[in-house]
């Protein structure tokens, strides 16, 4: 239910600033200091210290240049992008029973400019020393999906992140949702399709879900990973959502269930031949603000702790919230700026 409420915030924001969209944000990003544009060379990395940024291609189109130097000192390395799904009339009738029609009518007009929004996201990145992911939000109506429709797209992205250097790619946010049966079969036959056209590197950006109700010792996690291949097999990494419901979990259970999924993706990462994992998204699922500032803040340092401990972990993105989240021409904060877990972010992003 937290996860669902998640993914209409993202639609939320998506209607109420159309007209900013639509208004101007296809042109080029201007330089940051108004003269030439200064690129700053390549580097590599050894651990993606990122934002997962699902709502910066609806926010304000100059929210990242003027955002960049802020995240750079708090030692931030990535971000990982959400493209929008191919709409079907399905999907604009789950948008307006929830919203309004004034809403539908809003996304239709931002969907348009879409690609060129997220080409200004990537090239403002990457002239800034950023390294970039990509990857596409599963439908509003899933009951209802085009699978060719979905495919497609996601090639669509494939293509634009090898034409972009995009370093990583994922099909798709959670695709659980949309393939609850059938997803084994699904993910081995996307990735198929996008190492033709893409070659960088493939995460599979999972749910968090699919933990084995069997305890979780050495024993069984040493013969998983010593197990034949599986279908995360083909794929760079593995990837998943770490994030705290506090319905679901108190920090300190969190904590031990931080410690499982690691240990327990870590082995499906070496049965298939994966480089290793990537923490594609923490942070707190809280939209009842139950949880302090601390507490919340707490969370992300947990997630930072325990990934810390694991040298098969090779990259961490932070569910943007944290920053702050307003929207030009909204009515409404959806998220407030946390200083405290800032804070977190900066000392193990920066100085550790």
């Amino acid at each position: 239910m937290m996860k669902q409420k998640y993914w209409l915030y993202g639609i939320l924001i998506l209607a109420v600033i159309g007209i900013v969209l639509i208004s101007g944000c296809v042109q080029k990003e201007a330089p940051l200091d108004g003269g030439e544009e200064e690129t700053e060379p390549p580097t590599e990395v050894q651990i993606y210290k990122g934002i997962w940024a699902p709502m910066i291609i609806f926010q304000d189109k100059d929210y990242l240049s003027s955002n960049l130097q802020e995240l750079k000192d708090m030692g931030v390395n990535a971000l990982f992008v959400l493209a929008t799904p191919p709409f079907t009339e399905a999907d604009f009738k789950e948008i307006e029973e929830i919203l309004s029609l004034e809403v539908v009518e809003k996304v239709r007009e931002i969907l348009p400019v879409e690609k060129e929004v997220i080409i200004n996201i990537i090239q403002t990145a990457h002239n800034n020393g950023l390294k970039v992911g990509l990857t596409m939000g599963n439908p509003p109506a899933p009951e209802n999906v085009d699978l060719e429709a979905i495919n497609s797209k996601i090639i669509e992205y494939a293509e634009l992140a090898e034409e972009y250097d995009v370093e990583l790619f994922a099909p798709m946010d959670e695709a659980e949702k949309i393939f609850p049966e059938n997803i084994g079969e699904w993910r081995q036959e996307i990735i198929q399709k996008i190492k033709e056209v893409y070659h960088g590197d493939v995460v599979w950006k999972g749910a968090g879900v699919g933990l084995p109700s069997e305890p979780r010792t050495e024993e069984n996690l040493r013969n998983l990973a010593e197990s034949p291949p599986g279908d995360f097999a083909g794929y760079d990494y593995i990837g998943n959502g770490i994030m705290l419901s506090p319905e679901e979990y108190t920090l300190e259970e969190y904590s031990q269930y931080v410690e499982e999924v690691l240990k327990f993706y870590a082995a499906l990462a070496e049965r298939d031949g994966c480089k290793g994992l990537i923490i594609s998204e923490f942070g707190v699922l809280d939209t009842g603000s139950t949880l302090s500032d601390e507490e919340v803040a707490r969370a992300h340092e947990i997630v930072l702790e325990k990934a810390s401990g694991h040298d098969d972990v090779f990259g961490l993105f932070a569910f943007q919230e944290f920053l702050g989240v307003q929207v030009s021409g909204s009515p409404v904060h959806f998220f407030e700026e946390n200083i405290k877990t800032g804070e977190v972010i900066k000392r193990w992003y920066a100085e550790s």
